[in-house]
């Protein structure tokens, strides 16, 4: 099975799993995360410009909010697991080991991916996204969780992207975070609680990309 065809199984039974783990998350939870990304009206109602603004609710709901010491996607582990597939199990704890970052475009693989490098841990990877791949430019910076599975790496849905120019302010906005709070949580703790700024400045200066217009090929 070629890689493209290992993302495309795996990012199936991703959205699968994500489809029952939004089933359950309680209101409270997903108005936190609304909240936190600041799309809470004054009514206190969710509200989001697109249907697409949702997916960033549904994924730090799951992913980054804490319920009584622990995030979501771990306490459903906890309940759910053992009547998972081994495949279910293996998405699952892949997705909870999962952690948000800013990563810039250094290369791009037309119809399968772009090559990243993490700005701040100077990890290289490759990333499968079709759609992406035939959209983004070489020095734009995309905010993302990374899945990686099966010696694959996809995001979770959900991508924040910026224009080079704003790749400072982005990355010192939390490498200066991270020495004020070191002593009090680790950097990927950091990562979970503060992201959501990621999301905001999208909303101000992120690179508008019209993805309805590219069709990923079966």
């Amino acid at each position: 099975m070629t890689y493209i065809n290992r993302y495309k199984k795996w990012r199936k039974l991703g959205m699968e799993l994500n489809n029952k783990l939004i089933n359950e998350i309680p209101r409270d939870v997903f108005l936190e995360s609304a909240k936190d990304l600041r799309m809470i009206g004054k009514d206190g109602i969710i509200v989001s410009n697109s249907e697409d603004e949702l997916s960033y609710v549904m994924d730090r709901a799951i992913n980054d909010i804490m319920i009584e010491g622990k995030r979501y996607i771990e306490l459903y582990i906890d309940r759910y697991s053992k009547f998972s597939t081994s495949e279910e199990k293996k998405i699952l704890n892949a997705v909870k080991n999962s952690c948000c970052s800013l990563f810039m475009v250094e290369g791009i693989k037309v119809s399968e991916g772009l090559h990243l490098i993490d700005v701040f841990s100077n990890e290289r990877l490759f990333l499968i996204d079709i759609s992406l791949s035939q959209t983004a430019e070489i020095g734009y910076l995309i905010a993302s969780r990374v899945i990686s599975i099966d010696d694959i790496n996809f995001t979770s849905g959900c991508v924040c992207i910026f224009a080079n120019e704003y790749l400072t302010q982005l990355k010192d906005n939390f490498t200066n975070l991270f020495e004020k709070k070191k002593h009090l949580m680790t950097w990927q703790e950091m990562m979970q609680r503060y992201n959501p700024y990621f999301f905001k400045m999208m909303k101000q200066t992120g690179v508008d990309i019209d993805f309805s217009t590219v069709i990923e090929r079966e």
